[in-house]
C-alpha cells in the first residue's frame, strides 16, 4: 500500500491522528564512499528520522527511518546508510515531493489547497516550486523567429501591467517582465543575441511595442493582431447601437431591442455564421414568439439608416479579414475607409482613421495565418484564472516563476535561454 520497495523492512506501524510507519533497510552491506570496499560493519544507530510521505486511505502518513553508521575497516572512515526515500535534509518523501510539484503544474490549484491537500506548510510548497524553478534563467539570450507581445494586469512595482514574451511557433511562453514600459523592454532585449534573426513579431494595437520593435528588431516584421484590430470595427456598429438607445429613451420599445444580447451578438457576429432562416425563440410584447433572425435584423434596420450602413461597412471589413491576400489587402482596405469616409458616420470615420494609422502593420498580418495573437489570449486567461484562484500575487517574482513552470514545465536544456 505504501508503495515502498522491498528492500525495505516495516518495523512498526501506528495509528494516532496519523498513519507513522516505521522503517529500516534489508540491505546487510554498502559500499565505502572513501575507499569504495564494502562492509557490513555497523558502528551504531542514529536517532530515527521522521518524513512526510503520501497520504494512506485519505490519512496522514509519516515514514519513521531508522538508519545505520557503518564502519569501513580498511580506511577508518564512518558513514551513514543511503535510503533514498527523501532528498538531503529534506522533511518530506521523495514521492510527497514528486506530487507537489505535479500539482504546482495544474492552474486550478492555489498554493494554500496544495499545502493543505499534502499536510504540508505553504512554505514548503514554496520551497519546492522555487527548487524546480532554479534553473530558469533571468532572461532570454535567444528568440525563435515568430514571437509575441502582450500585456496582462498585475500592479508590479514597476507598473501597473506585466510584459509577456510568447513563442507562436512551438506555442510557449518565453517569459514575463514587470513592466511593459519602452525603456524596460528596450533594456530587456539589449541582452538578446539574435535580434536579427527574429522574422516577425505580433502585437496588439499598443505604439511603445512598435518602437521597440523598430528599435531592437529593424529586420523583424511589426504585425497588428487580427482580433484587435477587428474589435475596433466591432465597436464602432456598438457605439452606434448605444448612441440609438439614448436617442429612443430608456422606457421605448426601440430601446429594449437594441438592448437585447441576442440582437447584440446578431449584429457583431460574421453573416455567413448565422443561418438567418431558422426559427428562433424571443420574447415579444410580453409573450414568447417564434420569430426568424433575418426579420430581427430587418427590424433593427428600419430604426436607423446609420446602424444599417455601419453593419454593412462591418460586413465588407470582415470579408476582407476572412478572404484577403497579402497581395490584395491593402487595395482593398483603402477602398473600406473610403467607403467610411463617405458614410459620414461619425463612428466608423473614427475606426477608420485607427485602420489607416496602422495599415502597413495590418497587411504584415496577411503574411501567414499564424500570426495571430490567439495563442497570447488563451495564455492571458489562464493568467487570469491563476490570479483570482491565488487572491493576487503581491510577489511578482515568485508569481514569474509560478506561471513560467505551469506554461513550461522543468525546462529542459538547450541554448534558447540563459541566465
Amino acid at each position: 500500500m505504501l508503495g515502498i520497495e522491498k528492500s525495505f523492512e516495516v518495523i512498526e506501524v501506528k495509528e494516532e491522528e496519523k498513519i507513522v510507519v516505521t522503517l529500516k533497510s534489508k540491505i546487510k552491506k554498502y559500499r565505502c564512499p572513501t575507499c569504495n570496499q564494502y562492509t557490513s560493519s555497523v558502528h551504531d544507530r542514529l536517532k530515527p528520522i521522521k518524513i512526510k510521505y503520501l497520504k494512506l486511505a485519505e490519512r496522514g502518513t509519516e515514514l519513521l527511518l531508522i538508519k545505520r553508521r557503518f564502519i569501513c575497516h580498511k580506511c577508518k572512515i564512518k558513514f551513514t546508510e543511503e535510503m533514498n526515500l527523501n532528498g538531503k535534509k529534506s522533511e518530506i518523501s521523495n514521492k510527497l515531493k514528486i506530487k507537489i510539484r505535479k500539482e504546482l503544474m495544474d492552474y486550478n490549484l492555489s498554493l494554500t489547497w496544495i499545502a493543505k491537500t499534502n499536510g504540508v506548510s505553504d512554505m514548503t510548497v514554496r520551497r519546492e516550486l522555487l527548487e524546480a524553478t532554479s534553473t530558469y534563467p533571468n532572461r532570454l539570450r535567444l528568440l525563435p523567429s515568430m514571437i509575441s507581445f502582450d500585456e496582462f494586469k498585475a500592479d508590479t512595482n514597476e507598473g501597473k501591467y506585466a510584459f509577456v514574451i510568447n513563442d507562436l511557433l512551438h506555442k510557449k511562453t518565453l517569459d514575463i517582465l514587470p513592466s511593459r514600459k519602452k525603456e524596460d523592454l528596450t533594456n530587456y532585449f539589449t541582452g538578446v543575441e539574435n535580434r536579427s534573426s527574429v522574422q516577425y513579431i505580433v502585437s496588439d494595437m499598443y505604439e511603445p511595442y512598435l518602437l521597440v520593435q523598430q528599435i531592437m528588431f529593424p529586420k523583424a516584421l511589426f504585425c497588428a493582431d487580427r482580433f484587435h484590430y477587428t474589435r475596433h470595427v466591432m465597436d464602432a456598429v456598438d457605439k452606434i447601437r448605444k448612441r440609438l438607445q439614448e436617442e429612443f429613451g430608456y422606457k421605448s420599445k426601440e430601446y429594449n431591442l437594441l438592448k437585447n444580447k441576442k440582437n447584440v451578438s446578431l449584429l457583431r457576429k460574421y453573416s455567413n455564421d448565422i443561418n438567418w432562416y431558422v426559427w428562433t425563440k424571443r420574447y415579444k410584447n410580453g409573450r414568447m414568439i417564434d420569430i426568424m433572425p433575418i426579420t430581427i435584423r430587418e427590424e433593427l434596420f428600419s430604426l436607423s439608416s446609420d446602424l444599417k450602413e455601419g453593419y454593412y461597412l462591418k460586413e465588407l471589413f470582415l470579408d476582407i479579414v476572412r478572404h484577403g491576400t497579402y497581395e490584395n489587402a491593402e487595395r482593398q482596405f483603402l477602398v473600406w475607409i473610403k467607403f467610411c469616409k463617405e458614410s459620414k458616420i461619425e463612428e466608423f470615420i473614427v475606426a477608420s482613421n485607427t485602420i489607416s494609422n496602422w495599415l502597413p502593420y495590418i497587411v504584415n498580418s496577411f503574411i501567414e495565418r499564424r500570426l495571430s495573437q490567439g495563442f497570447t489570449e488563451g495564455r492571458n486567461n489562464k493568467i487570469k484564472v491563476i490570479k483570482r484562484i491565488g487572491y493576487g500575487f503581491k510577489n511578482f517574482k515568485f508569481f514569474r516563476l509560478r506561471l513560467l513552470y505551469i506554461f513550461n514545465g522543468k525546462l529542459g536544456g538547450g541554448n534558447r535561454v540563459s541566465k
